[in-house]
């Protein structure tokens, strides 16, 4: 089979058929064709690869949580949409026949401007010549990126060494809390705010601890396993570049404050670890953060704030996922990544970390003042399965202001 798909093909698909010429082109060489056998798994349930589905022949099923089953035809004569595509996956998807599929990487459509909806032909959009070279310009750098990313030619974060160790000595069980404190002793920053937190109103008990295994006790192993990543990821917010610095600390300061709001709303949602919220909360934007970084070779468009933004609000969600799946993160925070900023996300399960990600960003808006762009809030449904059926917009915000000691805190503690 070849290795590029056919433009005039991609045309029949729901979410590719407005795109110009040149972009379909640099589709159809990421398109990755494979054939399954009668029985063959081709999605499981869960998972989040970071490609996008799309059935062109046979026959499938759909098997939700619950065992029903739902089975889908491939239509010769009809447009081509995703298959199972919200994330993570609510189904497995198996051949029922022999099928002949393909799936395009996410990062991709993310590149094209793809949110994975198709085109409201009723939508009239008029752009004016000034835009339109911007949306190129914005699209081709991030096209850009991808190519880099392929090729490991792009400049990705990568976890601090000393979280990496204290996470893989707790993950395998091997040590105590001597042991791990004795990790954490080797920053002593680290050991600092580690304390500080133990001893702070969000997880004081009974007397000070004066001691780093004193505080790995109090805390628990997960507990402390999230704290340390979470601290040690300031440091993943740096660029020597003064212009890219500036921007940094912003995001780094932005990203602070939304780990905060989740950590306090999470321990209002049952069954929601804060510890992992605050880590939600704090990687939600690390796309934007290898979007800085790579900007380092085009510094020209530090002076094309425009392009810049545009291509952060367009690449985040994508590269971010891409960089949690490297950091081994799991689903719920790869997806919360990716719809951090989808205003309108709905799902009929309980509350998640997408859900929670949200509402943080929207009371961080109405409080600055910068809720404008924002859809309705009766609309923002996430509000609902985070707060209560009854929740609105004016009690949601009283309980942020019931909470504003406690976010502070732990705003301050993230920040050191």
């Amino acid at each position: 089979m070849e290795a590029t798909y056919d433009t005039d093909a991609l045309r029949n698909i729901s979410i590719l058929e407005d795109l110009p010429p040149w972009q379909l082109e640099f589709i159809s060489d990421a398109v990755e064709p494979f054939e399954a056998k009668k029985g063959d798994l081709l999605i499981e349930r869960g998972s989040d690869d970071g490609y996008t589905y799309f059935l062109s022949q046979g026959a499938i099923e759909l098997e939700a949580n619950d065992g029903t089953t739902r089975d889908v035809q491939a239509d010769p004569n009809s447009t081509i949409t995703p298959i199972a595509n919200l994330r993570p996956r609510l189904f497995n998807v198996k051949a029922k026949s022999k099928v002949k599929a393909f799936r395009v990487p996410d990062i991709v459509l993310s590149a094209a401007g793809c949110n994975g909806q198709a085109h409201n032909p009723d939508e009239i959009v008029v752009q004016s010549e000034e835009d339109q070279m911007r949306s190129e310009a914005e699209s081709k750098l991030s096209f850009q990126l991808y190519n880099d990313l392929k090729t490991d030619e792009a400049i990705l974060p990568s976890l601090p060494d000393l979280a990496l160790r204290i996470r893989r000595a707790i993950d395998d069980e091997v040590s105590d809390a001597h042991k791990v404190a004795r990790m954490v002793e080797s920053d002593p920053a680290m050991a600092a705010k580690l304390l500080k937190v133990a001893n702070s109103a969000l997880y004081g008990g009974v007397g000070s601890i004066e001691t780093t295994s004193g505080a790995v006790v109090r805390l628990g192993m997960e507990t402390t396993k999230k704290l340390v990543l979470t601290f040690a990821l300031k440091e993943v917010f740096r660029n020597d570049d003064p212009r890219i610095g500036n921007r940094m600390q912003a995001l780094w300061q932005h990203s602070a404050y939304i780990a905060a709001i989740c950590f306090v709303l999470a321990r209002r949602v049952p069954g929601m670890q804060p510890e992992e919220a605050l880590l939600v909360g704090l990687v939600h934007d690390v796309g934007a953060i290898a979007i800085l970084n790579y900007i380092e070779r085009y510094p020209e468009l530090l002076e094309e704030d425009a392009i810049l933004d545009e291509t952060i609000a367009r690449m985040r969600g994508e590269l971010g996922a891409m960089i949690l799946r490297r950091w081994n993160f799991g689903p719920s925070v790869v997806s919360a990544a990716r719809d951090a900023e989808n205003w309108l996300f709905s799902q009929t399960r309980a509350a998640n970390f997408s859900d929670l990600l949200i509402v943080a960003q929207v009371h961080d808006r109405m409080l600055a003042g910068q809720a404008k762009d924002l859809p309705t809030l009766d609309r923002i449904s996430a509000i609902q399965r985070i707060l209560g059926e009854q929740a609105s917009p004016e009690t949601s915000l009283e309980i942020l202001q019931e909470a504003k000691a406690q976010i502070e805190e732990m705003r301050r503690a993230l920040q050191g």
